[in-house]
């Protein structure tokens, strides 16, 4: 998370609440003993990573629960993404991204 500076509002707030969901899910189902949260930015891209060693999940055959597709609908009203990974005895991460500018302004949509 060092040297990542400040982003538009939106961007902030959407990373912080997508990350608290992610972390309230591990609390809740993983039955984890360790959660890594990782932020980035890169090539214009906002970047978290929620990872527990919990019982995960498979991942293909689990419906997103209302708590992930509001994460989902979150990161895409702002051009973003979800990614879930996870199986059975692995844990799960939870990946999103964001376009953003090196100036912190979220980059206009295409």
């Amino acid at each position: 998370m060092d040297g990542l500076g400040r982003y538009p509002q939106d961007a902030e707030a959407a990373v912080y609440f997508c990350c608290l969901e992610a972390l309230q899910n591990v609390a809740k189902y993983a039955q984890a003993t360790r959660v890594h949260v990782r932020l980035s930015a890169h090539d214009g891209e906002l970047t978290f990573e929620v990872t527990d060693d919990g019982q995960g999940f498979d991942a293909a055959r689990t419906p997103l629960g209302s708590g992930m597709q509001n994460m989902a609908d979150r990161l895409a009203a702002l051009d973003g993404s979800l990614e879930v990974r996870s199986r059975p005895g692995e844990g799960a991460t939870v990946t999103g991204r964001l376009p953003v500018r090196p100036t912190g302004s979220l980059r206009p949509a295409t």
